[in-house]
C-alpha cells in the first residue's frame, strides 16, 4: 500500500534510487560477497593440497632418479679394472653403462681430485681439473656417496650437477666417480608426469638454485629461488609460500624437499590461473546471484519505465529547444521532470527572441567579413605566386619600361630592390643570334601572336655590365595593357649542354677505338693460328686451326663494320655477309673449282648482338658447303638469301652439291659444327632446320635459320664462347652441320 502510495505521488528520483537501495541491492551484494569468499577459500585450499601432492610425487621420481644412477656407479666401482689401473678399459666399460643413460656424463678422479678418465671427451686426451673440488674432497673425507649441487663442469662448459660416489679400497678413498647430470635429463622426469600447461614445477638443488624448470632452457639454469621459497626451503621439507615469480607476477608455490639429495621440487601457480582454476566452482554462486538480481530487476523495471517516460519526455523538449522549434510542456510522472519541462518552455520563448536579434547582427558581420578575406587570400595567393616563382618576372608596358619586378629578376639582374622600375627593356635583355629585331620589338609582335618564341638566343646585361645568356617567354596581359615576361638564367643548362654534347663526342671516339682494337686483336689471333698452321704437320689438327681462324675472323669482320658504320651500334648485314662470303670462297679456292658463291641479301641494320652469333653460324653453313659439298673436283652453286618478314628474317643458305650423308640431319651425334650452330641458334632464339634438297630441284643441302631482328634478349656472349668451346673436334668424315 505504501509502494502504491509513493507511486501515485510521483516521489523524485532520489527517493527512488533510496528505495531499491535498501529493499534489495545491499542484503544481496552482502549475501553473495560472503559466499563468494568462504566458497573461493574451500576450493582454493584444495588445489593447493592436490599440487602439493604433485610436487612430493615428482620429487619422490628425481630421488629414484638419483638413487639408480649411485647404484651403477656402486656397482662400476667395483670393476677389476680399478684394481688393475687399467683405465682404458674402464672407459670402454664407463661407456657401456651410459648407453641405458643417454646424456650423462661418467667421470674418474683420482684422490688428489685429477680426472683420469671423462666419457665426455676421447680417452687419452688431456683433462681439465674438476669443476667442485670442495664438495669432491667433503666426499673423500667421509667415504660416503653424495649429490652435488649445480657446479660448471669444465669440460662442457656448462651447470650442471652429479651423484658422487667414493672408490674404497682398503678402507681408503682411491678413487671417486662422478655421474654427471644435464638439467635435461632431470627436467625428462618433469615433461614425463604430463603437469598442466597453467603450473610451473621447477627442481631447485641444496642451495636454491633452478637445474631445471619445466617449459623452460638452458637459460634458466642457474637462477635462484624467489625470496619466500629461498626463505622456506632450508627450514621445512614441504610447504606452500606466496612468492614473486621471474616475470614480477604473485604465485602460489608448493614445495617437498627431498632429505636424501637435499633437493627441492617446486610447483608454482599463478593466482590469476588459480582464480581461473576455481571460476567453476564459483560459477554456480554467481548464477544463484544473478537470479536474485534478476527479481530486483523486474521492480527496479516497473519503476523505471516511469522514470524513462519522464525523461523521454524532457528529452523531447530539450532537443526542439536545441533546434529552435516551439517547445511543448511534456508529460512526467516525477516531480523534478515537471518542474524541469516547464523551465524548458520558458527558456525556449525568450531564445527565439534573442536568436532572432544575433542572426541578424552576425549575417551582416559575416558577409562583410568573408568578403575581406577572400580580397586578401587572392592578393596574397598572387603576390607569392609572383615573388616566389624561381625565375626573374618582368611587367612591360606598352612602351617597353619595366612597371613591376619580382625579387628574383631583382637578384638576377643585379639590381636594389624596386631599381628595375622604369627602366627600358633593351636595356635589360638583348639578342646575340644576329637578328635585326630588338627585343622590344619582339615583345611588342608578342600580343599579336599570343607568346614570344622561346628560342630566340638571348642575352641579360647586369647592373655593373657583365652579361649572361637567357631565356625568356612573354605573354600578353591584355585587360591592363602589359606583357609579362619570364626571364631564366641559362649559364649552368648551357655548360650541362656542352658537357653532355662533349662527354657523346668521346663515348663515341672511345666505342669505335674500341671496336678497332677488338677488330685487331681478332686479326692478331687469326694470324697467329695461321702460323701454328704451318707447324703442324697433322691433317686434322691443320683443319681444326684453319676453322678456328675462320671463326675468328668471322667476328673480325663484324667488329671491323662496327667501326666502320656511323652510328657505331649496328652494320649493315648484306654488305658484311657478302664481304663474309667472298672471304670464306677465297679461303676455299671456290673460283678454282668451279664453285660460285652469291649472295642475295636485302639492305638490313643489325645489333652487335645479332651480327656476332650470325657470322658465326654463316661461317659454319658455308664452310660446309665448300667443304663437304663438292668432292672429287665437282662444280656447283652455293646461295646465301635472306628474307624480311616484319620483324622476322629467314636466312636460307643452300648449294647444288651432293647433300648429307644418309641418316645425317640436325639430331645425329654433335661434332663441333653442330654444337656451335645449336648453340648459335639458341641464342639468337632462332628455329633452325637443316635438311636434303629434293632432286627436282637440283639436290644438295638447305638449311633455314628464322630469327627476331627486334625485342631480343641481350646476348650471353660468354655462354655462346663457352658452349663452342666445349664441343667435340670435327673429325673432318661427313657434313658438320
Amino acid at each position: 500500500m505504501r509502494l502504491h502510495h509513493l507511486l501515485r505521488r510521483a516521489p523524485t528520483i532520489r527517493q527512488w534510487l533510496a528505495l531499491l537501495l535498501a529493499a534489495f541491492i545491499v542484503p544481496a551484494a552482502v549475501a553473495v560477497v560472503t559466499l563468494f569468499l568462504h566458497v573461493y577459500e574451500r576450493e582454493r585450499a584444495g588445489v593447493e593440497r592436490a599440487n602439493l601432492d604433485v610436487a612430493r610425487a615428482l620429487m619422490q621420481a628425481i630421488d629414484r632418479e638419483l638413487a639408480s644412477a649411485e647404484a651403477a656407479m656402486q656397482a662400476l666401482a667395483t670393476s677389476n679394472n680399478l684394481d688393475d689401473a687399467n683405465l682404458q678399459a674402464f672407459y670402454r666399460q664407463a661407456t657401456e653403462v651410459l648407453h641405458s643413460r643417454p646424456g650423462n656424463v661418467l667421470l674418474l678422479l683420482d684422490d688428489n681430485l685429477r680426472q683420469v678418465v671423462n666419457t665426455h671427451v676421447p680417452y687419452g686426451m688431456p683433462l681439465p681439473p674438476h669443476g667442485d673440488p670442495v664438495e669432491l674432497r667433503r666426499i673423500i673425507k667421509r667415504g660416503r656417496p653424495a649429490v652435488s649441487n649445480l657446479y660448471v663442469g669444465p669440460t662442457v662448459a656448462r651447470l650442471l650437477t652429479s651423484v658422487d660416489v667414493p672408490v674404497l679400497r682398503g678402507g681408503r678413498v682411491v678413487y671417486v666417480l662422478s655421474m654427471q647430470y644435464f638439467g635435461e635429463r632431470l627436467g625428462a622426469i618433469l615433461e614425463r608426469q604430463h603437469i598442466p600447461a597453467q603450473v610451473g614445477a621447477t627442481i631447485y638443488d641444496g642451495g636454491g638454485r633452478i637445474v631445471w624448470r619445466d617449459r623452460g632452457s638452458s637459460a634458466d639454469v642457474g637462477g635462484h629461488a624467489g625470496p619466500a621459497l629461498a626463505a622456506a626451503l632450508p627450514r621445512e621439507t614441504e610447504g606452500i609460500v606466496h612468492d614473486t615469480g621471474a616475470d614480477g607476477r604473485s604465485e602460489v608455490v608448493m614445495f617437498s624437499r627431498s632429505a636424501l639429495s637435499n633437493w627441492a621440487v617446486a610447483i608454482a601457480l599463478r593466482r590469476t590461473d588459480l582464480n581461473a582454476a576455481l571460476w567453476d566452482a564459483l560459477a554456480w554462486i554467481g548464477l544463484g546471484a544473478l537470479a536474485l538480481f534478476a527479481l530486483g530487476l523486474g521492480l527496479m523495471r516497473r519503476i523505471g519505465v516511469r522514470i524513462e517516460r519522464s525523461m523521454r519526455g524532457l528529452v523531447q523538449a530539450a532537443t526542439a529547444l536545441g533546434y529552435g522549434e516551439p517547445v511543448l510542456r511534456p508529460v512526467a510522472h516525477v516531480r523534478e521532470a515537471q518542474e524541469l519541462g516547464q523551465a524548458l518552455v520558458q527558456a525556449s520563448a525568450l531564445l527565439r527572441e534573442r536568436t532572432t536579434q544575433r542572426d541578424e547582427a552576425e549575417r551582416a558581420e559575416r558577409t562583410l567579413r568573408d568578403t575581406n578575406r577572400a580580397i586578401e587570400r587572392s592578393e596574397a595567393f598572387l603576390r607569392g605566386i609572383f615573388e616566389q616563382t624561381p625565375d626573374g618576372v618582368l611587367l612591360v608596358d606598352a612602351a617597353c619600361s619595366v612597371t613591376r619586378a619580382n625579387a628574383q629578376a631583382e637578384r638576377l639582374f643585379g639590381h636594389t630592390a624596386g631599381a628595375l622600375a622604369g627602366m627600358p627593356l633593351d636595356a635589360l635583355l638583348f639578342e646575340t643570334g644576329g637578328g635585326a629585331a630588338s627585343v622590344c620589338e619582339r615583345v611588342r609582335a608578342t600580343s599579336l601572336r599570343h607568346g614570344l618564341d622561346g628560342n630566340v638566343p638571348l642575352h641579360g646585361r647586369r647592373r655593373d655590365g657583365s652579361t649572361f645568356p637567357a631565356d625568356a617567354m612573354a605573354n600578353p596581359l591584355r585587360e591592363r595593357a602589359l606583357v609579362i615576361l619570364t626571364v631564366r638564367d641559362m649559364t649552368e643548362s648551357r655548360a650541362q649542354q656542352d658537357a653532355l654534347r662533349h662527354a657523346l663526342d668521346d663515348k663515341n671516339t672511345l666505342l669505335k677505338e674500341l671496336y678497332h682494337r677488338v677488330k685487331n686483336n681478332l686479326q692478331l689471333i687469326v694470324s697467329l693460328f695461321n702460323l701454328q698452321v704451318r707447324t703442324v704437320s697433322e691433317p686434322q689438327a691443320r683443319q681444326a686451326l684453319v676453322e678456328a681462324a675462320s671463326r675468328v675472323r668471322a667476328m673480325a669482320l663484324v667488329h671491323e663494320r662496327l667501326y666502320q658504320s656511323g652510328n657505331l651500334a649496328s652494320i649493315r648485314l648484306d654488305t658484311f655477309m657478302a664481304e663474309l662470303c667472298e672471304q670464306l670462297a677465297r679461303a676455299a679456292s671456290a673460283a678454282q673449282r668451279g664453285i660460285a658463291v652469291h649472295v642475295e641479301v636485302p639492305p638490313l641494320e643489325v645489333g652487335l648482338d645479332i651480327a656476332v652469333p650470325l657470322g658465326l653460324l654463316l661461317n659454319e653453313l658455308v664452310t660446309n658447303s665448300l667443304k663437304h659439298g663438292f668432292p672429287d673436283g665437282r662444280g656447283g652453286h652455293v646461295l646465301v638469301r635472306a628474307e624480311r618478314g616484319g620483324e622476322n628474317v629467314r636466312l636460307i643458305v643452300s648449294d647444288d652439291g651432293v647433300g648429307l650423308a644418309p641418316g645425317l640431319n640436325r639430331t645425329s651425334p654433335a661434332t663441333l659444327g653442330l654444337k656451335l650452330v645449336s648453340a648459335l641458334s639458341e641464342q639468337m632464339r632462332a628455329s633452325f632446320v637443316l635438311d636434303n634438297r629434293a632432286p627436282r630441284e637440283g639436290g644438295g643441302v638447305v638449311a633455314a635459320l628464322e630469327f627476331r631482328v627486334t625485342g631480343q634478349a641481350p646476348p650471353a656472349a660468354a655462354r655462346g664462347a663457352a658452349a663452342a668451346a666445349g664441343a667435340v673436334p670435327n673429325d673432318g668424315d661427313d657434313r658438320t652441320t
